[in-house]
């Protein structure tokens, strides 16, 4: 099982080796972004299953839950949030919202390519993020 933390920092790799500068830059940003709107946040949108597996194991003291989640915990409930309030609250215009999404959808297709996100969490992601990217 791969966590968050090593999908998003391994994803933020290729990424580098494939996009230009400024696009790399702002894929870098959004994932940044959505790494502290979930380590501030995570745990509003773990089921009580989920939650319970991130605390009480000996193994996952001190690690926070980047370091213990998987992609498929990645909620979509999660993304409108990131994507309606922390995004616009953090000063991004609909520009960045937009680009946010994008982002995360690209994010999204990467895991579900290497195997890391179930189809089922796949689509229900995807679904959320193709309003975003209509919208913006």
């Amino acid at each position: 099982m791969i966590t968050i933390n090593e999908a998003f920092r391994t994803f933020l790799s290729e990424q580098e080796a494939s996009l230009k500068p400024d696009a790399f830059l702002d894929c870098e940003d959004v994932i940044l972004l959505y790494e502290e709107f979930l380590e501030l946040n995570a745990e509003d949108y773990l089921s009580e299953e989920d939650r319970a597996l991130c605390s009480t194991r000996p193994e996952r003291e001190n690690k926070n839950y980047f370091d213990v989640c998987n992609p498929d915990q990645l909620s979509p409930a999660g993304v409108k949030d990131f994507l309606d309030d922390y995004v616009v609250e953090v000063g991004g215009g609909k520009k960045f919202i937009g680009t946010a999404a994008k982002v995360l959808d690209s994010f999204f297709e990467w895991t579900l390519e290497k195997g890391y996100i179930e189809e089922k969490a796949f689509e229900a992601n995807k679904e959320v993020l193709a309003k975003y990217k209509k919208r913006y």
